[in-house]
């Protein structure tokens, strides 16, 4: 213990000597601005200046070498450092993590534009929490009640993607007994070390280095690229380019080693809507840009932002390249979100669950394009079923609900009355066997699959409705050997692709044709199912009466 103390201060002697000498070093570079010939590489302080410049410089090297120019790394002070320096023209590219990327683009939209981001090796991490070694926090439901350290707020690994997964599982910062901003991750890490916080929240790559000393991983989000390179308006054209160029065809093991990916690949803005989704949800900003060509599908949120994105987004960029137009996905927050969304004709098409289908078709003229075939399996065989799928009636293993005489007078959490799988399957299914939802039930609307798993799991209800799929998806959440299946409820049919509000004909019909043709397995691979099939007349008269 006294060990780690004295690591902690040393740590910060060395912030606060290496921050003074990096002041000196911008203070040198800040006089070259004027002459026009050096390239300066904006960053922000994540870690100490001699590490940043250790890890840089392979990069700076490489771009001073093909560019023949001399490049320069000027690290910022802060956000706002960062940001009066991008305005004033002191830089001409930054290296940032995503949600830095999308705070700068927003309020510079025509200054800042991306530009490469790295593959392979590390080029993607997970943003995980932490705890240390014998502090008996298993799961993330252990922490409550604890103190947290989160990073710095404009960080995607320690801050935002951390809050999200704590929504994700109806966790708030309210919940904790404390929660301090400690900006750095490796403040964060120390910090728990020497017992100061009991958990937090940090890049799977600084916590990694860690494990030695006692940290331990109780969470992992879905991957998301560690940085990206951005450019500034201020770099002619060409000069864009020959960058570009150097970096994708050029770039030599000596430099994809020292920055630990495989590869370089061109840069789109879209590539991190996903993060601006997460910015919209926690802080009510929306980033999303919409382009005068951009084709809007809207997607029922059963999941989180982050494993909608991973699963949909390669269907619209294949959608994309075959069409000509920008399909972008819509992600609503919730259920009603959605329904709104979709009944007021704001988007061109829809995927959702059958009954939200039937809801919204007496809203709007809304049209099954295609049924989806398959879903995720609850066994390790990975996706399985076909055009019809169904909910579960779960409980907790040591509750003395046995069967379903039992139920009466429980308390139910369902995912919502407008959920197929998370309540309408088991609705369709119990009232066979005589029951009355309304009467002889408590009905608790938890807006998300996963927060119905959590409150059985927690006991805030006796037993919940969710997909069947939905357990496989969740296993890592709670302890699903504490959960047992009480029974199935009926079989609905698949999710339907609808058309929306499109008046281009001739797209639908080949938006139609593509998805029902698709070629390439790893898209159906990451969306969880087998394929789509054509939707006929009589899935439409099904899909209509779901609801009645």
């Amino acid at each position: 213990m006294k060990l780690f103390k004295f690591l902690l201060i040393v740590f910060l002697l060395i912030s606060l000597s290496c921050s003074k000498s990096s002041k000196n070093e911008n203070a040198k570079t800040s006089s070259q601005y004027s002459e026009g010939t050096s390239i300066i590489i904006g960053v922000l302080p994540e870690e100490s200046p001699k590490v940043i410049y250790e890890k840089l410089y392979p990069l700076k090297k490489f771009l001073s070498e093909n560019f023949k120019r001399p490049v320069l790394i000027d690290i910022a002070r802060d956000f706002k450092d960062l940001e009066k320096k991008i305005k004033e023209d002191k830089i001409n590219l930054i290296i940032v993590d995503p949600a830095t990327y999308c705070e700068l683009k927003w309020n510079m939209k025509n200054k800042i534009f991306p530009l490469i981001k790295p593959e392979g090796g590390i080029a993607e991490t997970r943003s995980v929490f932490v705890t240390k070694q014998g502090n008996n926090i298993e799961k993330i439901f252990d922490s409550l009640g604890k103190k947290l350290a989160l990073g710095e707020e404009k960080s995607s690994f320690s801050y935002l993607i951390p809050l999200s997964m704590l929504r994700d599982v109806d966790i708030s910062i309210k919940d904790f007994k404390s929660v301090d901003m400690l900006q750095k991750e490796q403040r964060i890490a120390l910090s728990i070390l020497i017992g100061n916080h009991d958990i937090g929240a940090m890049s799977e790559i600084t916590a990694n280095k860690y494990l030695k000393d006692g940290l331990k991983i109780i969470r992992y989000s879905e991957p998301t690229p560690r940085f990206l390179i951005a450019y500034i308006n201020n770099l002619k054209k060409d000069e864009v380019e020959t960058i570009k160029n150097s970096i994708l065809t050029r770039a030599d093991r000596e430099l994809l080693e020292a920055i630990g990916v495989e590869k370089f690949s061109l840069a789109e803005d879209r590539d991190f809507d996903y993060i601006r989704v997460l910015i919209k949800n926690l802080k009510g900003k929306d980033y999303i840009d919409y382009g005068s060509k951009t084709i809007k599908v809207a997607i029922l949120p059963l999941y989180s932002p982050l494993t909608i994105y991973k699963r949909y987004d390669p269907l619209m960029r294949y959608l994309s390249e075959k069409t000509g137009y920008e399909f972008k996905l819509v992600i609503p927050k919730n259920f009603e979100e959605f329904i709104n969304i979709v009944s007021q004709g704001k988007v061109h098409f829809s995927y959702q669950n059958p009954y939200v289908f039937s809801i919204v078709s007496k809203r709007y003229s809304i049209r099954p394009l295609a049924i989806t075939v398959g879903e995720d399996c609850t066994t390790d065989e990975g996706i399985c079923g076909n055009e019809k799928f169904r909910g579960l009636i779960i409980t907790r293993k040591d509750s003395n609900i046995h069967k379903l005489t039992d139920l009466k007078g429980k308390k139910i959490m369902i995912v919502s009355p407008t959920s197929a799988g998370g309540y309408l399957s088991q609705k369709l299914y119990l009232e066979k066997k005589g029951f009355n939802l309304q009467r002889d039930f408590k009905l608790i609307d938890a807006k998300r699959q996963e927060k119905v798993i959590i409150g059985v799991y927690k006991g805030e209800a006796d037993v919940g409705f969710i997909r069947e799929a939905a357990l496989s998806v969740w296993s890592n959440e709670v302890d699903i050997s504490k959960i047992k299946i009480l029974d199935y409820g009926d079989y609905l049919p698949n999710w339907p692709f609808a058309v929306v509000n499109n008046q281009n004909k001739e797209l639908t019909e080949k938006v139609k044709k593509l998805i029902t043709n698709i070629d390439n397995p790893l898209i159906l691979k990451k969306a969880k199912i087998k394929a789509f099939k054509e939707a006929t007349d009589e899935d439409f008269k099904i899909l209509k009466i779901l609801s009645n």
